[in-house]
Order: C-alpha cells, then sequence, then structure tokens
C-alpha cells in the first residue's frame, strides 16, 4: 500500500493564474467512476494535463463522459449583478468568509478517507475534526456531539469515499471574466461547504454524489439568487453530442446522437455508447423542483449566436434564468409554447420534443425563427437551475442544493438513456431514505415492538442476514462485536421508518469466531450470537 506520504506527493498542484492560492484537485474514485475535486469549486476537469476531461469511465479505461463541471451561485447585492462561478476555471478558494471579508489557512484543504483508513495510516483521518466545525460530516460513534477521532468515523456512513472542503469565492483575485461561464465580478462571500461521496454496493457503482451546503457570509442580501449546475459533458468524442431532460426526475442527460461514438479509441466509446447525466436531488429541500434546464453550445459551432457561449456574468444569468443569453425565450417546436426546459422528450420511445424533432433558432426576442430538423450534434453544456422560492438570502442564510451524477450503458445509444432514467430513481430512492445503505426494507406493515431475529445462515461464511423490527421512528443502532466485547462494525445509526428490514453483514476481513450483534434504541436492547466459521 502506498504511504500517506507519497499519496500526498502525488496530488498535482497548480498555481493560479490570478491569486497566491494555489489550486488542488483531489480525486474521487471509490466506484466504477474516476472523478475530480478542485478546490477552485469545479469537478471532473483533470488538472494534471491541459485541456482534460476527468470523468472517467469505467475507471482505469481512459474513456471520459464529462470535461468539466461546477455549481455557480449568482444574485443581485444592491442591484448589482455578483457571481460565484465554477464550471472551467471557478472563481472559489479554499476558506471561509466572515462579515464581507476572506480568510484562509492551511486548515483548508481537501480531505479525503476512504473505507479502510484510520487515525493511524491517514492524518486526514486524525484531522477531520478540523473541518467538522465547517460542516464535514462524521458517524458520532459515542453519541457525544464532538469529533473523536480514535472513536468516530469521518465521512459520510457506508460510503467507500467521501471528500470534504470548505470553500469561498471571497477571494477577489480569483474572479476572473475568462473563468468560462460569466465571472470576474465582485464576491458575493458565499461560503461552500462541499461534500462528494460514492459507494460501492452493488447498484450504486456507476454514480457519485454531491452537497454543497451555500451560506450567505456577507453584510448584504442577495436578491433574485440562483444555482446552476453547469456542466460541459463531453460524452466520448465531444461532437456528436445530444441532450436531453427529464421532467419527472429533474435529470439533465447527455447520449451521443448516433450508435457510434467516435472510433472506439481514446476518451470515445465506440458502438452502444453510454449515457451521462446529473440530477438535481429533491430531498434536500422537499418539494422543491429545478427551475429551467436549457443548454448553450460552443461558440463557432451548429446554433445561433444567442444559444452559444456567454460573453460576460449578464449573459450567463440569462441561462441561469432559462433564457438564451439575449433575454430570448426556448420555443417547444412541438407545441410552439414558450419553456424553460429543453428537449422533455423521451429519446428511446421518440415521443415528445428531443433533438431529433429539432428547434427554432430565435434570437432577439422574436418568438419565430428557422428550423433545423434533425438539430445537428455538437459540443453542448447544460444548465440546471435551482431557484427557491424565497430568492433574497439575507446576510447568515443557507440553501443546500444536492445532485447525483451518474452513468449508465444499454444496449444502443437511445436505450442508455432510458438505463440512466433508471439508475437515476435508484439515486433518487436512497436520498429519500436518508442515504442509509445496505439496510432493506421488507415491510412497512408496523411491527407490534422492537425485535431482532436470529441471522442466518449461522453458522456463516462470509456473509449472514441480520432481520429486525422497528416499531417506531427513533434513533436505532445495529452493531456487531467480537468475543471480547470490542464494536468491530455499526451496521446502523439512523432513524428508520416503522418496518421490518434486512441487512447482510459482510465479514470476509474478520477471522473466524463467535460474534454478537446488539440492536438498541431508547427503551430495547437486544443480542444475539453469530458464528463465522471460515
Amino acid at each position: 500500500m502506498k504511504s500517506i506520504c507519497l499519496i500526498l506527493l502525488q496530488i498535482l498542484l497548480i498555481t493560479s493564474i490570478n491569486s497566491q492560492v494555489i489550486s488542488q484537485q483531489v480525486s474521487l474514485e471509490g466506484n466504477n467512476i474516476r472523478s475530480f475535486i478542485c478546490n477552485s469549486g469545479i469537478f471532473d476537469q483533470d488538472l494534471r494535463t491541459n485541456n482534460t476531461p476527468g470523468f472517467e469511465w469505467p475507471k482505469g479505461t481512459g474513456k471520459t463522459a464529462c470535461f468539466t463541471a461546477g455549481l455557480t451561485i449568482a444574485g443581485y447585492v444592491n442591484n448589482e449583478l455578483r457571481m460565484g462561478a465554477a464550471s472551467y476555471y471557478g472563481e472559489y478558494s479554499p476558506g471561509y468568509s466572515t462579515n464581507g471579508q476572506f480568510f484562509t489557512d492551511s486548515r483548508f484543504r481537501h480531505f479525503k478517507v476512504k473505507r479502510g483508513d484510520n487515525y493511524i495510516n491517514n492524518p486526514d483521518w486524525l484531522n477531520w475534526g478540523l473541518m467538522v466545525p465547517f460542516g464535514a460530516p462524521f458517524i458520532d460513534v459515542n453519541n457525544n456531539g464532538s469529533y473523536d477521532y480514535f472513536v468516530d468515523t469521518p465521512g459520510v456512513r457506508s460510503a467507500s469515499e467521501t471528500v470534504f472542503i470548505c470553500i469561498t469565492d471571497g477571494d477577489s483575485l480569483r474572479h476572473t471574466s475568462s473563468e468560462g461561464f460569466g465571472g470576474g465580478t465582485k464576491p458575493l462571500y458565499a461560503e461552500v461547504h462541499l461534500t462528494a461521496w460514492c459507494y460501492d454496493n452493488p447498484g450504486y457503482q456507476d454514480m457519485q454524489f454531491l452537497k454543497w451546503l451555500i451560506i450567505n457570509k456577507n453584510t448584504q442580501a442577495w436578491d433574485s439568487t440562483i444555482f446552476s449546475i453547469v456542466t460541459d459533458s463531453d460524452l466520448g468524442d465531444p461532437t456528436e453530442d445530444y441532450m436531453g431532460y427529464d421532467t419527472l426526475r429533474d435529470l439533465g442527460y447527455c447520449y451521443n446522437a448516433d450508435n457510434i461514438d467516435g472510433t472506439g479509441t481514446g476518451v470515445s466509446y465506440g458502438p452502444n455508447p453510454p449515457a451521462f447525466g446529473i440530477v438535481y436531488l429533491h430531498c434536500a429541500n422537499p418539494n422543491s423542483r429545478l427551475s429551467s434546464f436549457v443548454y448553450f453550445a460552443r461558440t463557432g459551432g451548429p446554433g445561433p449566436p444567442c444559444e452559444n457561449d456567454p460573453f460576460n456574468s449578464a449573459e450567463s444569468y440569462m441561462y441561469m434564468k432559462g433564457l438564451k443569453k439575449d433575454g430570448t425565450p426556448w420555443i417547444n417546436i412541438l407545441t410552439n409554447q414558450i419553456t424553460k426546459f429543453c428537449y422533455p422528450g423521451d429519446p428511446e420511445t421518440n415521443s415528445g420534443w428531443t433533438e431529433y424533432a429539432g428547434r427554432i433558432e430565435n434570437c432577439g426576442g422574436s418568438l419565430e425563427g428557422p428550423h433545423r430538423i434533425p438539430t445537428p450534434s455538437g459540443d453542448r453544456r447544460l444548465v440546471l437551475s435551482y431557484k427557491p422560492v424565497n430568492q433574497t438570502m439575507n446576510p447568515g442564510d443557507t440553501q443546500v442544493v444536492m445532485a447525483a451524477q451518474l452513468i449508465a450503458r444499454g444496449i444502443n445509444h437511445k436505450n442508455s438513456v432510458t438505463l440512466l432514467k433508471q439508475l437515476t430513481d435508484v439515486a433518487k430512492n436512497l436520498c429519500q431514505n436518508g442515504f442509509v445503505i445496505g439496510i432493506t426494507p421488507i415491510s412497512t406493515e408496523i411491527p407490534q415492538e422492537f425485535s431482532l431475529q436470529q441471522n442466518y445462515p449461522n453458522p456463516f461464511n462470509p456473509n449472514t442476514i441480520i432481520r429486525f423490527n422497528i416499531k417506531d421512528s427513533r434513533l436505532t443502532t445495529l452493531k456487531i462485536f467480537d468475543i471480547t466485547g470490542r464494536e468491530v462494525s455499526e451496521l446502523l445509526n439512523e432513524e428508520l421508518r416503522p418496518g421490518t428490514y434486512e441487512v447482510n453483514w459482510n465479514a470476509a476481513n474478520f477471522p473466524s469466531g463467535m460474534y454478537f450483534c446488539r440492536l438498541d434504541s431508547k427503551d430495547y436492547s437486544y443480542t444475539i450470537k453469530m458464528v463465522l466459521i471460515k
């Protein structure tokens, strides 16, 4: 196993062109995907070499499905548009903001933990508590409300890897009009607590999750605030892309216009290419939906000028509002109605408005324009925007944006979109269930009491199923202990809905012997004996 020093030496540092703060990235690769999280606010782009896409799938193949992405925040401060942009370059720095001022020190960097780490072999585990006041998640094993490195577990529960970083757009030297999507305004003084994580459990290996907790650390309010995930989703060969939106799932996606992507060499996928998507997760803001989903194309490519790359923050804000960059509305070619959601049809069933149906190329505020049927494929950039009901964020107000990026491959390029939608449902259900991994609901019928059944099989090698009943919603733990009484695994530490559940315990990394499984709630505790024989 590589030493921590070697791992740290392999982290590439790239000096910012505008700031003394150094841009840094770490990989998130705990399942079939390898992506990169940068402290400038962008993700997916691989900064180790110039102009390199960074969402690699399958991991280790060199084939990529996204070039770059990031969360851009925009709003008005005293009637002046301000933006914390993140798409290609990123206007954020590691650190925090207070009363409209930027601060940073050596604490503010990436923290990364993975399954198998501990406080001895990973200094990020040891020092995770430095970021807990800034929102770094951890499992409070001893339930004392503080992070104790020798007892508690840093990161998202059950995740194979977790990355956390606290960043802010408060460093004015990072703001540049060449960011790629707007930028160059005065800072918003947004403080962002970014958590990115993934699972290697079956069914979850082709998705990654991101959570942004945003705090207004300005002395003044933000008005007309919009949050947009901006992504340049280059699916293999970037010149052959189509895009679409699933209104039911709040899923923006990219797929190949035909069934062969490039030549199959290099980053391209060849026959039956996959579909890549980013889904907005409602569980962060119940009953919320995206306010718009639009796109823009590389300047010089197919399409009218008002649908090309924005040249300033005002044009970028138009895209965030669900308009073209000159303020012209989008028109659904099938209904001739104004819309803020492009291509919501279904490619595989050929129903509704898709890129195969074409588009109306209107600019200058016109509701009419020439038609292109079908739309030429090309390099698309997607803009998924969330507009809170109350668009005013006062100093100290917070907002949470949560998303998953995922990829699926079917029997052809259109079927890949269908499989991507099915995978999206898995991600959304996991979010709705509080990201409880490995706990399978068996029945929603409310049991009469808490109970823990004998595991089966027993004896076992190395997997066994443990079934238990939850009578009402309260904090419940399910833990495994060895014969000395030492806790060796925590399977549950959550509030679950009433019902019957099963969990699989994989003891492949544990020696043969007797183990004890204990279910605890406020007024109930029960223990069973289990025998592992290898």
